[in-house]
C-alpha cells in the first residue's frame, strides 16, 4: 500500500517555486535627484546597484563610483598575443620549416614581417574587444526580471531609476528598502525573480533540425559539384575580372577582316620611339658595315644554310663604346647588373648567382632532375676579348639559354651595363701591376 502512494506522489508535477526578492527599483523624478541618490547610495557601501536612463548622463560614472572598464587590457593583452602569433608564424614558415633564398633577402625580417604583423594584431584586437565588452557586460542576455517591474517601462521615455540587487553585501529586505525611501523617490517597488523554467520549447528543437538540413542542401550541392568533373561551364557568382571585353591570346575577333586578335608586325614598321639613326649606339654594328648584316643572324643559336652554328665573332661590332662613361653611368649600370645579371652571373661576374647556386644544390642532391650549366664567368679569356657590341647583343638578344632582356632594359641602360662588366672584367682580372703604387703598397704591407 505504502508502495502505489509513493508511486502516485511521484508522478505527480511538482508546483514551480514561488518567486523571491531579487531587489528593489527606486523611480526618480529628474536626472539631479538620480545623481543625488546615486551618489547617497555609493557613500552608503552598496556595490551592486546600478541606474537606468532614457538617455546618456553625464557624470553618472563618477557618481556611482564606477571603476574604469578593464576592456582596454584585455585590447592590449589580444593585441600583444596577434603580434606573436604573427611573428612566430612568419618565423617558423619561412626562418625554420621552409627556407627559401628570395634575391638574397633574409629569412626572418622585422620590417618585411610587419604587414601580417599589423593585420593579426588587428583581428586579435577586434576579437578582444568584441568578446572582452560581452563578458563584462554579462551577455548575451535573453531575460532580465527587472523588465517585470511594471513603473520600468518608462525608463525608454521619462523614467529615471536606481536598482539595488539583493546579491549586495550591504542587501536587506526592510533596511535596503528604508534607506531608499530616504532618497525621496517617486516609487520604490520590489523586483521579483519568478524562477521560470529555462528549458528551451519543445518545438524548437525539430524547427532546428529542420532549418540545419535546409541549410545544408546547398553545402552538399557546391561540394557534389566540385567533386564531380562535369563538361557543363562552372557558375560563377563573383566573376572579379575573370570575363572581360579585351582581346585574348589565339582567340577569334570580328573587329578584323582575317578574325585574327594578334595582329602581324606590318613590314617595314618600327613603333613610336623605338627608331635610332645611330646603328652603333642601337644595335652595337660599325655603321659603315651595319647594311651588309643579316639581322636574323644576331639572335641567339642562329645557324649558317649548311646547318653550323654562327660565328658573332664575324660581325662587325664596335669596338668603343658609343656613349661617354661616367661615374653616373657607370653606377647605373652597377645598379641594372645586380638587378637583371647577378641573379646569375653573381655580383663580382664569377657565375655564382642566387640561382646558379640553387639549381647545383638542387641537381647534386637529384641527379636527375635535368642538367644545370654553369654561366660563365665574365674574367675568362673569350669573354674578355668580345668587342663592347657583341656584350650588348647579348644583353639585347640573349645566348644560349640566357634570355634577351631588350623589352626590359632600354638601349642606355644595356650600355651601362656593358661598361660596368668591362670594369668587372679589368678588376677581377688585373695584376699587382696595374695597380697605383699606393695601393700596391699598401696590399704588400697587409701581406707582410
Amino acid at each position: 500500500m505504502s508502495t502505489d502512494v509513493e508511486h502516485q506522489t511521484a508522478a505527480e508535477p511538482q508546483a514551480p517555486p514561488e518567486p523571491t526578492l531579487a531587489g528593489y527599483v527606486a523611480q526618480f523624478d529628474d536626472v539631479p535627484s538620480l545623481m543625488h541618490a546615486a551618489e547617497k547610495t555609493r557613500d552608503a557601501g552598496f556595490k551592486s546597484f546600478d541606474c537606468y536612463t532614457p538617455f546618456p548622463v553625464h557624470g553618472i560614472d563618477d557618481a556611482m563610483g564606477t571603476k574604469p572598464t578593464r576592456l582596454p587590457f584585455i585590447v592590449l593583452c589580444c593585441a600583444a598575443m596577434g603580434s606573436i602569433t604573427a611573428l612566430a608564424l612568419q618565423f617558423f614558415t619561412n626562418a625554420w620549416d621552409y627556407k627559401y633564398i628570395i634575391s638574397n633577402k633574409p629569412f626572418f625580417s622585422i620590417p618585411a614581417d610587419m604587414p601580417v604583423t599589423f593585420e593579426l594584431t588587428v583581428l586579435f584586437s577586434a576579437f578582444g574587444a568584441l568578446i572582452g565588452m560581452l563578458a563584462l557586460n554579462n551577455l548575451p542576455r535573453f531575460y532580465n526580471r527587472i523588465f517585470l517591474v511594471d513603473p520600468f517601462q518608462k525608463v525608454t521615455t521619462n523614467g529615471f531609476f536606481l536598482g539595488i540587487e539583493s546579491e549586495d553585501p550591504k542587501f536587506h529586505e526592510e533596511d535596503t528598502k528604508t534607506f531608499l525611501n530616504s532618497l525621496n523617490p517617486t516609487t520604490v517597488v520590489p523586483c521579483m525573480e519568478p524562477h521560470e523554467s529555462a528549458a528551451l520549447p519543445k518545438l524548437l528543437a525539430p524547427v532546428a533540425v529542420f532549418l540545419l538540413v535546409i541549410g545544408l542542401i546547398p553545402l552538399v550541392l557546391i561540394a557534389r559539384m566540385r567533386a564531380i568533373p562535369s563538361d557543363v561551364p562552372r557558375i560563377e557568382i563573383l566573376t572579379d575580372m575573370d570575363f572581360q571585353p579585351k582581346a585574348k591570346t589565339q582567340k577569334a575577333s570580328p573587329v578584323f577582316a582575317d578574325s585574327r586578335t594578334m595582329r602581324p608586325v606590318i613590314a617595314g614598321t618600327l613603333a613610336r620611339g623605338d627608331f635610332y639613326e645611330d646603328v652603333a649606339f642601337s644595335e652595337g654594328l660599325q655603321p659603315e658595315q651595319a647594311e651588309n648584316v643579316d639581322r636574323s643572324m644576331l639572335l641567339p643559336n642562329a645557324k649558317n644554310p649548311d646547318g653550323t652554328t654562327f660565328n658573332l665573332s664575324t660581325v662587325p661590332w664596335v669596338t668603343e663604346l658609343p656613349v661617354e662613361p661616367t661615374e653616373d653611368l657607370m653606377a647605373r649600370g652597377q645598379a641594372r647588373y645586380n638587378i637583371y645579371c647577378a641573379v646569375c652571373h653573381g655580383m663580382t661576374g664569377k657565375g655564382d648567382g642566387l640561382v646558379s647556386r640553387r639549381a647545383m644544390e638542387l641537381q647534386a642532391g637529384s641527379p636527375g632532375i635535368g642538367t644545370w650549366i654553369k654561366p660563365i664567368t665574365l674574367y675568362d679569356e673569350p669573354i674578355r676579348n668580345q668587342p663592347v657590341g657583341q656584350l650588348f647583343n647579348t644583353i639585347t638578344h640573349g645566348v644560349r639559354k640566357m634570355p634577351g632582356y631588350a623589352s626590359q632594359i632600354p638601349i642606355q641602360d644595356r650600355w651601362a651595363i656593358v661598361l660596368y662588366v668591362r670594369a668587372l672584367q679589368k678588376a677581377g682580372s688585373a695584376t699587382i701591376d696595374q695597380l697605383p703604387a699606393e695601393e700596391q703598397q699598401r696590399l704588400q704591407a697587409e701581406a707582410n
